[in-house]
């Protein structure tokens, strides 16, 4: 037996969830502010008010720093998702090839990003195409297993009813292989987000001129605590919002949902 649940209701438990994080960010922020000003946190620590105050007195610099790092990780998030769900299809159309590609993502992500990087920039330079490929190379295996769990959703007895229906195989991929493997997508879409961001940043550390990344070692050689704080901020922020971006569109095209937990 279920039961009812109105409209108002199930919006302001998703209103609650969504705030539940800002909340806490707002809570903890007033904790270190208030311990600071009592002289309770070390000197490392500083009070978000003055490092907010150092981004406003130069705006400049987070603007100047901040966008290559955007720029990099959404280029090399595109070419990532386009090449995993590229070679997705192809697993899921040849299954002799499955296990090779699997096993090659494997092999590409249990390499830690911390040691890829500085043989790409001894090959490749210190440059932005180096960093881009380190964003791709972390965010690649997400978005490819994602892709290729949600190829391989369909289920066979509506597959058996396209077949029934005698339809192409053109409208069996829009109305039945890609709105299975959606929820699929959309989970690796989101993990690899946040993961994009991490890895430019981390390339950005090899010798980069511009970058959140090089503004963390520019701020940690001239043990500028406020700008060190405002790096880990921004990058924070900037994860935060890559995942929020692709949860609000699993939100808006995945409507069925939607529907499906209202009725419950």
């Amino acid at each position: 037996m279920t039961i009812a649940t109105s409209p108002a209701s199930v919006r302001l438990r998703r209103l609650a969830l969504a705030l539940a994080p800002v909340l806490a960010v707002i809570l903890a922020l007033g904790l270190a502010e208030f311990l600071q000003a009592r002289g309770a946190l070390p000197v490392v620590i500083p009070a978000p008010s003055a490092v907010w105050a150092d981004a406003v007195k130069n705006p400049a610099v987070v603007t100047r720093h901040l966008t290559p790092t955007v720029l990099k990780a959404l280029t090399g998030y595109a070419i990532a998702a386009g090449i995993a769900l590229l070679a997705a299809a192809v697993a899921s159309m040849v299954v002799v090839l499955r296990a090779p590609i699997y096993n090659l993502g494997v092999g590409l992500h249990s390499v830690p990003l911390i040691a890829t990087t500085p043989l790409l920039a001894l090959w490749l330079g210190t440059g932005p195409p180096t960093h881009v490929l380190v964003a791709a190379l972390a965010c690649y295996f997400p978005m490819l297993v994602g892709a290729m769990q949600g190829f391989r959703a369909v289920e066979r007895t509506r597959l058996e009813l396209f077949h029934t229906l005698s339809a192409s195989p053109l409208q069996q991929l829009r109305y039945l292989v890609i709105p299975s493997a959606l929820p699929y997508l959309f989970a690796g879409f989101k993990i690899a987000a946040p993961s994009a961001v991490l890895g430019t940043i981390t390339a950005e550390w090899a010798g980069a001129e511009l970058g959140l990344g090089a503004l963390m070692l520019y701020a940690l050689g001239a043990f500028d605590i406020n700008k060190v704080w405002l790096s880990v901020v921004l990058a924070c922020g900037l994860s935060a919002a890559a995942y929020a971006f692709w949860a609000l569109a699993e939100r808006l095209v995945i409507y069925w949902e939607s529907s499906t937990e209202l009725k419950d």
